[in-house]
């Protein structure tokens, strides 16, 4: 009997939705569908805000003008666009 409750809570533990971030995808890294609750992307963000680039990015959210906010991009600068994403 224990070990059927232990199965059965065992399975439901395993069922549990994770809607929260936790992708594997780093900073700058190309990501496939663009969106604030990202799967892909650590931190759930993957935008396609950055037209230079012609293809998505996991970036972050920020507010424009509040540079400081944002992970150093490739060009070593923090910088938020006026769209609110941080550049890679």
């Amino acid at each position: 009997m224990h070990r059927l409750l232990l199965a059965c809570s065992l399975l439901l533990g395993a069922c549990t939705d994770d809607s929260s971030p936790g992708g594997t995808l780093t900073f700058g890294a190309t990501c496939m569908t663009p969106t604030d609750t990202s799967t892909e992307c650590e931190s759930g963000v993957c935008t396609n805000s950055f037209d230079m680039l012609g293809h998505s990015v996991c970036s972050q959210k920020c507010t424009f003008g509040m540079n400081d906010s944002c992970p150093a991009g490739s060009t070593g600068a923090k910088t938020c666009n006026m769209k609110g994403y941080c550049k890679p």
